[in-house]
């Protein structure tokens, strides 16, 4: 075997490593971006449902004070439960936000499945899932739209 058949051969492989390398670099990149955009989106939900949620029961805690201010400590010590806040908003409260935050935790499984398994086939030689590309798209897109949005 000649010198020039081993550099040839190793420069052949080289470049197909360094091929892999960048398209398994883009399509991590992709992934990040798309869970980012994931992250983004419901923190946002979050942080309204919950503010909204804050809002309402500070109105209704507000309220229940007043309420008993104005009926006495009498009145108060006899239904003490009546001025507080209804118990029902505490747990809509608590079960929107693990619904929430449960479906998160199953969207960026999925997200981070599908760019793991984009990375393995591309190292593999098999063709990479198109989804990830297509998601990392759809997400920079809502992004410049939601950035356009707030300005």
């Amino acid at each position: 075997m000649s010198l020039q058949t081993v550099v040839d051969d190793v420069k052949g492989r080289v470049e197909t490593l360094t091929s892999q390398g960048q398209k398994v670099a883009q399509i991590s990149l992709d992934t990040l971006k798309q869970t980012g955009e994931i992250v983004v989106d419901k923190f946002q939900a979050l942080v309204k449902t919950e503010s909204e949620a804050a809002k309402e029961l500070y109105a209704s805690a507000k309220l229940g004070l007043d309420k008993a201010i104005a009926d006495g400590l009498k009145a108060v010590a006899a239904a003490p439960i009546s001025y507080l806040p209804p118990k029902d908003k505490f747990v809509t409260v608590y079960t929107d936000t693990v619904t929430l935050v449960s479906a998160t935790g199953e969207e960026l499984y999925k997200t981070l499945k599908t760019g793991f398994s984009s990375i393995q086939a591309e190292i593999l030689g098999e063709a990479p899932v198109k989804k990830v590309k297509a998601a990392a798209k759809k997400a920079t897109g809502a992004v410049k739209k939601a950035a356009a949005k707030a300005a």
